[in-house]
């Protein structure tokens, strides 16, 4: 086959392989922004949750407590009433609206209780949480037992990390804009040549590609391909030391000789 064909696959390899070495430069830092804001929105939904079930508890213990103060008053107003009643049957129906009013106290007090229970079981659940925070045992921890000043610090520390895994990313991105710029302009024209000359090596190439294998090119090393260590026939030696080359009967990748990444470098 012309060898020149590999020749420029290879070069091409070389130029993807430079872009991958500047995203590595990245060192994972689009992932763990993501993760960092899944567990920010989670944290911030906990947070949101509990000054819902706050909020809630405030304005029904308000409309309790109105209720309260309101039917005490009608109930002071019928016993008012009462001494200024004409018989019996006046008596009696002022009685059963006071009667009425004392059960509509009597609910609203237990209701209010209920919300106290709830608000002293929480702060209890957090002190066990607090609790075991000291005892590190994070392992023994549910959601409802962090601390609200915990959980707060834990928004403000994530969102601080937020902004500097930002700052890093965005510096290296910033860092990088030229090279990486000049490099997809590089492969585009090697792809067009590649196109042009050897369009079945580049079908075969962007097939590798499309799965979880970046390098598709690899070297020969040690008589083995470098991209799964599996042996390459002896046969096929000598025509990857002439220039050309052999697909990876484990992998699929395509193997040539180390020269030629060299000369791709150069």
């Amino acid at each position: 086959m012309d060898h020149t064909k590999i020749n420029l696959l290879v070069r091409l390899q070389h130029l993807d392989n430079q872009i991958e070495n500047i995203i590595s430069l990245q060192k994972g830092l689009p992932e763990e922004i993501n993760a960092l804001e899944e567990d920010l929105a989670f944290t911030g939904r906990q947070i949101e949750a509990r000054k819902k079930v706050a909020e809630d508890h405030l304005k029904l213990r308000q409309r309790l407590n109105e209720t309260i103060s309101d039917c005490r008053g009608k109930i002071k107003s019928f016993k008012e009433k009462q001494t200024l009643a004409r018989n019996n049957k006046e008596y009696d129906a002022l009685s059963k609206q006071i009667e009425y009013e004392e059960k509509e106290i009597a609910q609203a007090e237990i209701q209010l209780q209920d919300i106290a229970h709830a608000e002293q079981r929480s702060l209890e659940i957090q002190q066990k949480g607090r609790q075991l925070i000291d005892e590190n045992r994070y392992d023994e921890m549910t959601e409802d037992m962090m601390p609200d000043d915990v959980l707060q610090q834990q928004l403000e520390d994530l969102n601080r990390q937020v902004d500097q895994k930002k700052e890093e990313l965005e510096s290296i991105v910033v860092e990088t804009a030229d090279e990486v710029e000049d490099l997809n302009r590089k492969i585009d024209e090697q792809r067009e040549i590649i196109e042009k000359e050897a369009k079945r090596l580049l079908d075969k190439y962007d097939h590798l590609r499309s799965g979880i294998i970046h390098n598709a090119v690899v070297k020969l090393n040690r008589n083995a391909c470098s991209g799964c260590n599996t042996r390459v026939p002896t046969n096929r030696h000598t025509m990857i030391v002439q220039g050309g080359f052999y697909l990876c009967e484990s992998c699929g990748r395509i193997v040539v000789h180390e020269r030629l990444f060299e000369e791709a470098e150069q």
